[in-house]
């Protein structure tokens, strides 16, 4: 079960969560809502050698790199006439309705 603890106690009881901490991470709040969490250093450690996502402006760029390729040169249709497509679909569907 996590450890929750308020920060008055967390100041006055420090080296009591150390030892705390070495088993589980310890919750630390404020006024309800979290503010910290401590850590033993192999739990850190850990967090820290796992593998990070890549920044998000790696992510876009590699994104548009796929669009160009399964686009392989053509064009993209303009939202206009994707969206006249459509609208033209839901007539000729609702037609075969009646």
């Amino acid at each position: 079960m996590p450890v929750k603890v308020t920060a008055t106690y967390a100041r006055i009881h420090l080296g009591e969560l150390f030892s705390a901490a070495r088993r589980e991470p310890v919750f630390i709040e404020r006024d309800g809502q979290p503010l910290a969490v401590l850590l033993s250093q192999e739990q850190y450690d850990h967090l820290n050698a796992l593998e990070k996502p890549p920044e998000w402006r790696t992510l876009v760029a590699q994104s548009r790199e796929n669009v160009k390729e399964d686009l392989a040169g053509r064009l993209l249709r303009l939202p206009e006439d994707v969206l006249t497509e459509i609208r033209e679909d839901q007539i000729e569907q609702s037609d075969h309705l009646y």
